[in-house]
């Protein structure tokens, strides 16, 4: 479960205010938005990365405000796959994993265990972001934190990547908070869409409340 109660941070000169959603456990939640809406800063806070510097969050029905990032049982995956650029990709994958096995087995869900002996320098830009979308599920997360992860694949992995992701949020029983500018992945993925716009939301409930009935 995600809870938000009037969550307010500040990045830079950014500010979110007055954030307020539930995501209840093991749904699949959607953020949708303008580009320089908070999205990306919103999971940031949610993960720890950004401090926030008011109101409440609960993270499967404790108080996480105060939580260090490291206590908070997130799996986060950028846009941009960050990857440690001196260790090879098996190294990534593995890197804070469960267990070896969890981690053999994502790497195979998402066709990364073919790449394990290579160096990240050399891969592509997709590939790239399947390792980091297989090294954030090795470390099997209770939260998963997702800032428009398929954006860089091809429409023939993007559809793999998608279900893959989507099948395993379910067998595992995970609480996912999905960033997207895509409407058909939103209303595809979703159990919960909150719509933000200037640090603010502006709107949450089912996708298809959000998409027939707008506030704005």
């Amino acid at each position: 479960m995600i809870s938000a109660d009037r969550l307010q941070a500040r990045a830079g000169s950014f500010t979110l205010e007055d954030v307020s959603f539930d995501v209840p456990r093991r749904a699949y939640g959607v953020v949708i938005g303008p580009t320089g809406s908070g999205k990306t800063t919103l999971l940031e806070v949610i993960s720890g990365l950004v401090p926030q510097t008011g109101g409440r969050l609960t993270l499967d029905g404790r108080d996480a405000t105060r939580e260090p990032p490291d206590a908070r049982g997130i799996g986060l995956v950028y846009q941009l796959g960050f990857l440690f650029p001196h260790l090879s990709v098996e190294q990534n994958v593995t890197y804070g994993a469960t267990d070896a096995k969890t981690a053999s087995d994502v790497a195979r869900r998402f066709g990364v265990h073919e790449l394990f002996s290579r160096s990240v320098r050399s891969l592509s830009g997709g590939e790239r972001q399947l390792v980091a979308i297989a090294r954030a599920l090795a470390r099997r997360p209770s939260l998963l934190l997702l800032d428009e992860p398929f954006s860089a694949l091809d429409p023939s992995r993007r559809a793999t990547a998608r279900r893959e992701v989507r099948a395993i949020h379910r067998e595992w029983g995970l609480t996912t908070l999905h960033v997207t500018h895509d409407f058909a992945e939103a209303g595809s993925l979703g159990d919960v869409a909150v719509l933000l716009d200037a640090g603010r939301v502006l709107q949450s409930g089912e996708p298809a409340d959000v998409f027939r009935h707008p506030s704005s």
